[in-house]
């Protein structure tokens, strides 16, 4: 051992190391600019911690490479968005119809207030005034708890045709007062019961002789009612009656003996 010392020099350690770097140092050499590509990775070398925050632009994203499975849920908000970039999303367009009709509906039931649009109806043909009444139709304008609003249009071809236009009232309790511009009911000595006769329970009418026409529409006419089950209500009747030719046309009359109804009705309940 103390030999081997004695022969270990100075100069013999300066010449191994300067062989040792001769062999192997050039592994530990700086590497020299692009002179690593693509081959000299190792597939899945790079992993995400390496990558340098917004080091990835978007011109270096190949087109496509993002797909709807790499999005995370709820990723992306409604701002990122180009809503012009929308097509209408399936049952949309029902939905919109569904609200409209719904607005419709409510304008004209709105705060129990309700109307009863314009309605041309034909009048029924019979031998007296009476039979001309019976067989007319009902032709409903109003419901409103009990009670039920109507209409008739009929002719009296017993002389001279004689066409007529009236709006009803009836009920399906007992016990109902009403006030009417024809007939009202306060209790005293009667009520509007279920089986008051029809001519009793008139709310507004006229006639018209051969080749002419009338209207009621005044607002003074309306009519207010009262049903034992708290339900109160007012409803202003409107009408126009039309028999034979008009000299200056039919218009919205058309031919023949016509008569026109309209109508709002208002809930008074507190």
């Amino acid at each position: 051992m103390k030999r081997l010392k004695q022969q270990i020099t100075p100069s013999l350690l300066i010449s191994s190391l300067a062989l040792f770097v001769a062999l192997g140092g050039a592994s530990y050499a700086a590497l020299a600019k692009n002179s690593v590509g693509s081959k000299q990775l190792k597939k899945n070398a790079v992993v995400t911690k390496k990558i340098k925050n917004k080091a990835v632009s978007t011109a270096k994203l190949k087109g496509g490479a993002i797909t709807t499975g790499k999005i995370t849920n709820d990723a992306v908000t409604g701002a990122k968005v180009d809503e012009s970039s929308l097509s209408t999303v399936p049952n949309a367009t029902n939905s919109a119809a569904a609200e409209l009709a719904n607005v419709a509906t409510n304008a004209q039931s709105l705060d129990g207030y309700r109307t009863y649009k314009q309605t041309r109806i034909m009048a029924t043909s019979g031998l007296t005034e009476a039979a001309a009444r019976s067989a007319a139709p009902e032709n409903v304008m109003f419901t409103a708890g009990p009670i039920t609003i109507y209409s008739k249009c009929f002719t009296d071809t017993s002389g001279p045709p004689e066409t007529f236009a009236y709006v009803y009232i009836k009920t399906s309790v007992n016990g109902v007062i009403f006030d009417s511009d024809d007939d009202d009911f306060s209790g005293d000595s009667q009520f509007l019961n279920t089986d008051t006769v029809e001519t009793n329970r008139e709310i507004l009418g006229t006639s018209t002789t051969p080749n002419s026409a009338t209207i009621d529409a005044d607002s003074s006419y309306a009519t207010t009612a009262f049903t034992p089950g708290g339900l109160s209500f007012e409803m202003e009747p409107a009408l126009a009656v039309k028999n034979g030719t008009l000299a200056g046309g039919n218009g919205l009359y058309g031919e023949g003996n016509a008569c026109i109804f309209s109508g709002s009705l208002s809930e008074l309940n507190g």
